[in-house]
């Protein structure tokens, strides 16, 4: 039997190297890595780093399976975003995952803010197609932040553009059901699952908060999504405070989600 896909942000860690941090997630039993959006903790943007981490992937046994990038918004992010879907032809990572806007905003900035998101996503076209990385555009705050997204994926083309699903960020107020997944669970790229205990404390290890896990996989195995179980998880407030077992608790858990994702009978992809 394959072993079974999972994968890990570094986000869990950005105090420590990339060198420290691939052989503890591989030791742990993760089969991907995915980067953190603090692009100075990797320096994937050099291109003379781009190799390095190449073979500390290999060493590893480890595949990438995402590179959080940086804000459609923000100045410069077409150049940003374009040397990041460079890095990641180089990596052969398949998605750049990205927020749209920031976290939240007033409902009366929709327009001006949605107009933006598409003008940097349109220009970054030509992009997507010449390096074959898709875009994955991730919810943030339910609400207009939220609501831009969805707007956002209805007017761009889903062989370039995709959804990334928070578990965190959708579950804010919660327990809410998951109607997000039934809207853009057919454009679904990317995951970054996580649990929530209650308000600003949250992206913990699934199991440790409120999130019902059954019926989330139930709505991720009806969509899209093809990659592996793919963790965004923090130290911050979880139970595990030592770094590998933090790490051998949240692998587990990913694994015990696996087949809740992909069937009973799911083999490693």
């Amino acid at each position: 039997m394959n072993q079974k896909q999972t994968s890990i942000s570094t986000c869990f860690s950005y105090e420590r190297s990339l060198e420290d941090l691939f052989p503890l997630i591989s030791s742990a039993g993760f089969t991907h890595v995915s980067l953190g959006a603090k692009e100075p903790h990797s320096s994937y943007l050099s291109v003379s780093r781009r190799g390095s981490l190449l073979q500390l992937l290999h060493d590893a046994n480890l595949r990438m399976d995402s590179i959080h990038g940086t804000r459609l918004d923000l100045p410069g992010a077409h150049s940003s975003l374009t040397a990041t879907a460079e890095a990641a032809a180089f990596l052969d990572v398949p998605v750049i995952v990205v927020h749209a806007s920031s976290f939240d905003f007033y409902p009366s900035e929709f327009d001006e803010r949605l107009e933006v998101a598409l003008n940097t996503c349109e220009a970054l076209l030509p992009v997507a197609e010449d390096t074959g990385v898709r875009y994955a555009l991730e919810n943030v705050l339910p609400g207009p932040a939220t609501d831009l997204v969805r707007s956002a994926l209805e007017r761009l083309p889903s062989e370039h553009f995709g959804f990334c699903y928070d578990s965190s960020h959708d579950q804010i107020g919660g327990p809410k059901p998951f109607t997000l997944l039934d809207v853009l669970g057919a454009r679904l790229l990317a995951l970054h699952l996580s649990d929530r205990i209650r308000d600003h404390v949250d992206h913990v290890v699934p199991g440790e908060g409120f999130i019902d896990w059954e019926k989330l996989c139930e709505k991720i195995r009806r969509s899209a999504y093809a990659g592996p179980v793919s963790l965004e998880v923090l130290m911050d407030f979880s139970g595990f405070k030592d770094q590998v077992e933090f790490l051998r608790q949240a692998c587990r858990q990913a694994e015990r989600l696996y087949p809740l994702v992909f069937g009973e009978n799911a083999e490693g992809l």
